[in-house]
């Protein structure tokens, strides 16, 4: 995955976040989950800009 590609899934995610907890509460299930996939998103674009240092 490239940097473009990474920016694009973790706004993506992070807007169907917002979203979702919005609609279900930031203590929901659904929200909770998809915030750790947002998680491990921005800790796997951290590790691209730190290769390409």
């Amino acid at each position: 995955m490239n940097q473009s590609e990474c920016l694009n899934q973790i706004n993506q995610i992070r807007k169907r976040m917002i979203e979702i907890g919005l609609h279900k509460g930031l203590n929901s299930t659904e929200t909770i989950s998809i915030s750790k996939q947002l998680d491990q998103l921005l800790f796997n674009y951290q590790l691209l800009m730190l290769g390409k240092r």
